[in-house]
């Protein structure tokens, strides 16, 4: 079965909530600061229309994360967590053991205990106290492609290094929508300045 690994890039804007973001970034030099597994429908849908807006989504969003009334390892509807595509990079790649990573993805989602806020430190700081109980997003999807039989090996990676992992098994990093597509939604986005759809994700 073939699974979507979404990469996202933080915008550099200054806002209060991308400042976790723009750290992991700079820290682990890389543009993206937090990463999803992206499932599809039972049709085995990603997107319904070319154009790869919000609501064309299909399928389910898993990852751990503390934005939004989110704290730690969930399942989202696709169509809520793409909500700005422009943001979004991505790998497709085929799950050898899919049912085994769908297990365990639903086991963290039911057992959740919060979000591995300890986790974090083992990016900003020579200090780190794994927290074994909860999950940072990039660890629940390196556990997740390593039960999937993708990975050999789990644990608490950065986003950069879960990109770089499926690189190096000669897979592709793709932009969810094109250049074009991008500067027809900032058309858009500049004749709806009421828009609150902005949002910063945790790593």
């Amino acid at each position: 079965m073939k699974v979507r690994i979404l990469l996202y890039r933080t915008p550099w804007k200054l806002k209060f909530k991308y400042f976790f973001n723009w750290l992991i970034s700079i820290r682990t030099l890389s543009k993206w600061s937090h990463v999803e597994i992206w499932t599809p429908d039972e049709n085995g849908r990603f997107t319904m229309a070319p154009n790869n807006s919000s609501m064309d989504n299909w399928g389910t969003c898993w990852t751990s994360t503390m934005r939004d009334d989110d704290n730690g390892t969930v399942k989202r509807d696709a169509s809520k967590v793409l909500i700005h595509p422009e943001n979004w990079d991505y790998i497709e790649i085929e799950v050898p053991e899919y049912d085994a990573m769908i297990g365990y993805m639903n086991q963290e989602v039911s057992n959740n205990k919060g979000y591995a806020k300890w986790d974090i430190l083992k990016f900003v700081s020579p200090l780190h106290f794994p927290d074994n109980d909860r999950n940072i997003c990039s660890e629940i999807v390196n556990d997740a492609l390593w039960y999937g039989g993708v990975f050999t090996k789990g644990g608490i990676v950065s986003p950069e290094e879960v990109c770089q992992k499926l690189i190096d098994l000669g897979h592709e990093v793709k932009s969810l929508v094109n250049q074009d597509q991008i500067k027809e939604q900032d058309n858009d986005k500049n004749n709806n300045t009421n828009s609150n759809n902005d949002r910063g994700l945790g790593l």
